[in-house]
């Protein structure tokens, strides 16, 4: 068996790739003021890790299509996956989680020195339950059945009889009857499959939204891009943004207040009361960070003289990509994934595309356009989340990410998305590439094994959440269509309105000046 030198360095090359890519991240979003936890090398070094582990576990379903054939390589992938995953869980369940609660102590007057104590204490909690549900689950739910048709012949041939083709097709079993194949799949499969399945819930929460969110947030970048203002305007803008700032800063003076007086309550009452506080938080964080990005288009809009051209190509061609990768993943999962289980006719799509590259030269590019499908899948997360924050704000606190000014937590929150996501990604990829992961061992573990697990089974054989997903997809354009696509519709309007308003008034002042010139 030769050595594939060229995977090798391939996957070498990948991983450095991918640490520096990360370390690129970390410094484009993180805020360089963050104290605390922000300046900690340690919590840097877990974010660049997680966002590498996601890029070299989306990676790894063309690696193993090139280790698998023509004849099997030597890479042995099922340990690798194994790795992996096993990998993932451990920051997922482990390490993310340790750096967030550490976060939620780290500089709080109330917690002292007792930080230690209240990441540990959260940490044995957690893993108690999670480790809890996994054990527990394993014991029950780890059985297999994988269909296949039963012959059952009454007719035997003995050894040395010779029969012609007609004695053959006389004796031959042409009944057959369905049953299966039953088996206890190892703790290592059952743990990518309980992972899959959390994961799902939240790839078709946020994934569905975003499918629809990403490539009509930056078309509406580039139509509500910051345009050139005069001094008047300016400063009219500059008082709006003040009046709202003090409202904002009287709303947060009475919402420490509240924090307060409920610090030392307990009891039923309590919970709701602090439930109803942190969703006023929420909203007002939103609120805030509506105000920022007001402030920073106002600044642009005077002192730069509007948003650079090029910036607003730039995203109104990203958008206009966005939506196509978007079609064209609505398109496969429909026709591929879905319709050839009634119709084996139909083409094989997108895998089509990723077979053509399989060849030495283009085995890069064709991973290059795999890894594009799959990390467009986990950016419609992110944006999904944020999007689901800001028109639910009562769930949970919106963490968004903006250049040079996004705290480590909200950065860690992020990571935590696309890591509990990305089981699932991979699992889906697999599924929507099937004839391009043929003979690979991902294609055992997930086709033949957890696809078929006798609980599991019930959502991932009848593509339960394949069906959610495309319907939460559907139902989120119409209402993003319906409702309006802008998280922040008021002030937005309004200067989308007085921009029109003083051009048409500019147009028509020119207009009276040159008639009267002319007369």
């Amino acid at each position: 068996m030769d050595l594939d030198i060229f995977l090798l360095v391939f996957v070498l090359v990948a991983l450095l790739g991918g640490v520096y890519v990360s370390i690129r991240i970390l410094l484009y979003y993180q805020d360089p003021a963050d104290s605390g936890i922000g300046s900690n090398v340690f919590v840097k070094a877990v974010v660049v890790s997680s966002l590498t582990l996601c890029w070299l576990l989306n990676i790894l379903l063309p690696v193993d299509v090139r280790n698998s054939r023509p004849v099997p390589g030597l890479l042995d992938m099922s340990a690798i996956w194994t790795a992996a995953f096993a990998t993932l869980f451990f920051f997922i369940f482990i390490v993310i989680p340790a750096a967030m609660f550490y976060h939620e102590a780290d500089g709080d007057v109330v917690m002292g020195k007792k930080v230690k104590r209240h990441v540990l204490c959260n940490m044995f909690f957690m893993l108690f339950f999670v480790g809890g549900a996994l054990g527990i689950s394993y014991a029950f739910l780890a059985e297999a059945a994988i269909p296949v048709r039963q012959y059952k012949c009454d007719n035997w041939l003995g050894a040395d009889e010779v029969l012609n083709a007609a004695a053959v097709g006389a004796k031959a079993c042409v009944e057959a009857s369905d049953s299966s194949i039953n088996f206890k799949v190892g703790f290592q499969v059952y743990m990518v499959a309980f992972m899959c399945f959390i994961g799902w819930f939240f790839f078709v929460t946020f994934g569905g939204i975003g499918l629809s969110a990403l490539p009509i947030d930056l078309i509406l970048e580039f139509v509500d891009r910051p345009r050139p203002i005069d001094e008047v305007t300016f400063q009219q803008e500059r008082r709006e943004i003040g009046r709202i700032s003090q409202e904002l800063l009287s709303t947060a003076a009475a919402l420490q207040e509240r924090d307060s007086n409920l610090a030392t309550e307990s009891g039923w009452k309590a919970r709701r009361a602090k439930a109803r506080l942190s969703a006023d938080y929420n909203k007002w964080k939103k609120e805030v960070m509506f105000l920022e990005d007001d402030y920073d288009r106002n600044q642009i809009s005077k002192h730069e003289k509007g948003e650079s051209i090029a910036v607003s190509i730039v995203k109104l061609i990203m958008g206009i990509l966005f939506a196509i990768m978007s079609l064209m993943w609505i398109l496969h999962t429909i026709l591929y994934v879905l319709v050839r289980q009634y119709a084996p006719f139909m083409p094989t799509f997108l895998n089509a595309l990723f077979e053509a590259f399989e060849g030495p030269g283009l085995y890069p590019v064709g991973v290059a356009l795999f890894g594009t499908f799959s990390l467009y899948l986990l950016l419609c997360v992110i944006k999904g989340c944020l999007k689901f924050g800001m028109r639910i704000f009562i769930c949970f606190a919106i963490h968004p990410m903006k250049m040079k000014a996004t705290p480590l937590n909200s950065i860690l929150f992020n990571v935590l998305m696309v890591l509990v996501s990305s089981p699932t990604v991979v699992q889906f990829t697999q599924e929507a590439f099937s004839d391009y992961a043929r003979l690979t061992d991902a294609d055992v573990i997930f086709a033949a094994q957890i696809k078929y697990l006798k609980f599991y089974s019930l959502f991932f054989e009848n593509n339960v959440f394949i069906y959610a997903l495309l319907g939460w997809f559907l139902l989120t354009l119409i209402f993003l269509l319906v409702r309006g696509p802008r998280d922040h519709e008021g002030r937005r309007s309004k200067n989308n309105k007085r921009d029109k308003k003083g051009k048409k008034d500019k147009k028509g002042k020119d207009s009276k000046e040159k008639k009267k010139g002319s007369s």
